[in-house]
């Protein structure tokens, strides 16, 4: 075989190292790209989180407030509720002065009567 190229002649070793130099940078590129597609989405990802966390604390403040609203309602209905028990008080009052009244009533009628 006198045409063949062997294992031991320089281009051989030539082409395998030029194609082991390519399939190691090939293999260094593809990982730099994938690191920094990785490192995107990262960043991506912590930014969203970010804004949803603002929105939260957007959220929380503005649930401070209706809180702050609701406590201002609360002493408001407290005070209709102290007037509602002084009202009752009155009524309960003016109840007892028209049974007495009746009692009376009815007593001088039996003397008129009598």
């Amino acid at each position: 075989m006198k045409g063949m190229i062997t294992m031991n002649e320089p281009q051989v070793w030539t082409l395998i190292g030029v194609f082991g130099a390519t399939m190691i940078g090939l293999l260094t590129f593809v990982t730099q790209s994938f690191n920094r597609t990785i490192s995107a989405k990262f960043d991506a990802v912590a930014s969203e989180f970010k804004s949803v966390g603002s929105r939260c604390d957007a959220m929380e403040s503005r649930f401070d407030l209706i809180d702050a609203r609701f406590d201002v309602m609360d002493a408001r209905f407290d005070v209709v509720d102290s007037r509602f028990d002084e009202v009752d008080r009155r009524f309960g009052r003016l109840e007892k002065q028209v049974n007495n009244l009746e009692d009376d009533v009815r007593a001088i009628s039996k003397k008129g009567v009598s």
